[in-house]
């Protein structure tokens, strides 16, 4: 196996990638976890036989609105057999319909976990542990410096921000990944709250993919007559994607909640709220997955810090993806 701009295991000729970024017609069969654009930008190849499950499909579709074509469902569970390889999905715990994909050779089997979340959410079960020969895991947060705080308290530090700003005829607008913490926090407020949470059309788009798998999500769009209603009362939660401009309204009190709220510059609060793993659950996941060898990627300069921290802490041999030799196999 190797790193090309994607995960590529290759068995007596026969190649797959997961997660690739750059166009290949050396990897016919391309394996997408999930919808975050970075994971998901192979649905867009022409040529090469896609794989996802049908709920990924269904959001790359809302969000892009593009055709995409040599598309194949998967479900948890259930492999797909290629050659002498099988390729089994299992619930990654990160977003709707997110998956890890285990690996299985006549020599041993390899698990690729994209993202994921090892502990349970309101909008997700924690991932499933597969036991493996080589374990190939996103390092995002691979680093002691990223333990979030129990997700129960964020939730009730993010309500008491929301009613102190209404008090102070403000709305809370809250800034974040439109697939994933989004609908993490209409859950907060919906559970926890009465108030009435307004959401930008990006993210609205998505809660309706969420909604047709049976998520029950109560939000108004922001284009609708009852969110203009609701705009002369600082009285709601506004929810809008990151990168929306919302400085320049001085009838918002703006928050940005995501794991990297720690690296937030600028008047925003921030808020540690994120759909994966942090620093202790990735090393409780390597621990319960029992490999033989990890490799990390999605890391960065992480990569190498958690690599160092599993061959340390766990004593399990571990080094980056993208420094092992090319040919390297599951044994």
């Amino acid at each position: 196996m190797k790193w090309a701009d994607g995960v590529v295991v290759e068995y007596s000729g026969t190649k797959v990638i997961f997660d690739p970024q750059v166009n290949s017609s050396k990897y016919p069969s391309v394996f997408i976890t999930h919808a975050h654009y970075d994971h998901a930008q192979g649905f867009h190849f022409l040529d090469q036989i896609k794989f996802s499950t049908k709920e990924t499909y269904d959001l790359v579709k809302a969000i892009k609105r593009k055709k995409i074509n040599n598309w194949n469902p998967v479900q948890y569970g259930q492999k797909v057999k290629i050659d002498d390889l099988e390729i089994k999905p299992h619930n990654a715990g990160h977003v709707l319909g997110s998956a890890q994909y285990e690996v299985i050779s006549p020599e041993g089997n390899l698990v690729y976990t994209g993202d994921f979340n090892f502990i349970d959410t309101l909008t997700m079960k924690a991932a499933e542990v597969c036991q493996c020969d080589i374990l190939v895991i996103e390092a995002t947060f691979g680093s002691p410096g990223f333990i979030f705080p129990p997700k129960e308290r964020v939730s009730m530090e993010i309500i008491q921000w929301a009613v102190d700003s209404i008090k102070r005829k403000k709305t809370p607008a809250f800034q974040t990944d439109s697939l994933g913490n989004a609908q993490e926090l209409i859950c907060i407020f919906n559970d926890l709250t009465t108030l009435p949470v307004v959401t930008h059309r990006r993210i609205t788009q998505i809660n309706k993919v969420y909604e047709s798998y049976g998520h029950v999500l109560n939000y108004v769009d922001a284009g609708s007559e009852e969110a203009s209603e609701l705009a002369s009362s600082c009285k709601r939660v506004f929810i809008a994607p990151k990168r929306l401009k919302l400085s320049g309204n001085p009838s918002f009190n703006v928050a940005y909640v995501s794991g990297w709220a720690s690296r937030l510059k600028g008047e925003r609060k921030p808020f540690f709220l994120s759909d994966h793993a942090d620093f202790d659950q990735l090393l409780k996941f390597v621990r319960a997955c029992k490999p033989k060898m990890v490799l990390t990627c999605h890391g960065e300069k992480f990569n190498e810090i958690f690599a160092k921290y599993v061959t340390e802490k766990l004593g399990i041999e571990a080094r980056p993806l993208k420094l092992i030799p090319t040919k390297m196999i599951a044994k």
